[in-house]
């Protein structure tokens, strides 16, 4: 974190805390009161809530290992969303123990966590809370803010200097399947410019998970956008889809071996810098 940003981390606190009262930080602009219980498209009020925690060592190897901390709550609905239950109640879960939270963020970090690698759901929906999280931990901790980038300019401005690598998962080519698959067919644009931003100030890994089927509509237009715009981005193209059941837009079947190597070849002829 940088020291400035961390200086001025309790007024954002506030600022972040006055814009849940009509929240609008993520397209949806819901305009709900999250302060006095009231809640929107992700289903959150202004409370914290995490259902998991733990290192993990399957990140991009950059970020292993990796202490995991997933806050409930999302502004998409993937279908195909392997966390998706805690998505669609939240608040099920209590709310979090700052004191608590920070705590096991220091252990894990003793126990040989690299990064602190914020989602969910989604991280943006979430802001306030986070930024009273990090309010309570050392600075030089090094955040992942691993975020399906769907959010408005506020956002960006609140962790500007706090987060020191964005994960940015772009997930649709297109609008057409980004309102089927993930129900907002804002997203591709939104994510876009949200991507460019943070490659301009920050370190910043883009995370395509391959879909099956999705290769016209999806990754071509993928790789050839960050091709364009960013080539020098370091990018990451996964292959572990899980198909939902029951799969109503979804690709029914897992990704096969063929379909990856293509995929990969396909980066690599457009000059990608593909990590792993």
């Amino acid at each position: 974190m940088d020291i400035r940003a961390f200086n001025e981390i309790n007024e954002r606190i506030e600022t972040a805390k006055s814009q849940l009262a009509n929240c609008n930080l993520c397209p949806r602009r819901c305009g709900v009161n999250r302060l006095k219980g009231q809640t929107g498209y992700c289903g959150l009020d202004s409370k914290l809530h995490v259902f998991k925690e733990l290192i993990f060592k399957g990140e991009e190897s950059i970020l292993n290992p990796s202490h995991l901390v997933y806050f409930t709550g999302c502004n998409i609905r993937c279908e195909f969303c392997v966390v998706g239950e805690w998505n669609n109640e939240p608040m099920t879960i209590e709310e979090v123990n700052f004191h608590k939270l920070s705590n096991t963020i220091v252990q894990r970090q003793k126990e040989g966590a690299k990064w602190l690698n914020l989602l969910g759901g989604e991280v943006c929906v979430n802001l306030y809370g986070i930024l009273q999280l990090l309010s309570n931990l050392d600075r030089k901790i090094k955040v992942v803010w691993n975020s399906n980038m769907f959010y408005n300019d506020f956002v960006d401005k609140s962790i500007s200097g706090l987060i020191d690598i964005y994960l940015a998962d772009l997930k649709c080519g297109n609008s057409e399947c980004a309102e089927k698959l993930l129900g907002s067919a804002q997203y591709p644009m939104a994510a876009k410019m949200n991507i460019l931003k943070a490659y301009k100030t920050t370190d910043i890994i883009v995370r395509h998970v391959i879909l099956p089927g999705h290769r016209k509509c999806c990754l071509e237009p993928i790789l050839k956008w960050v091709a364009a715009e960013i080539p020098d981005v370091k990018f990451s193209l996964r292959g572990y889809y899980v198909p939902p059941i029951p799969a109503v837009h979804s690709p029914k079947e897992y990704l096969s071996k063929e379909e990856l190597q293509s995929a990969i070849a396909l980066a690599k002829d457009m000059g990608l810098r593909l990590i792993q």
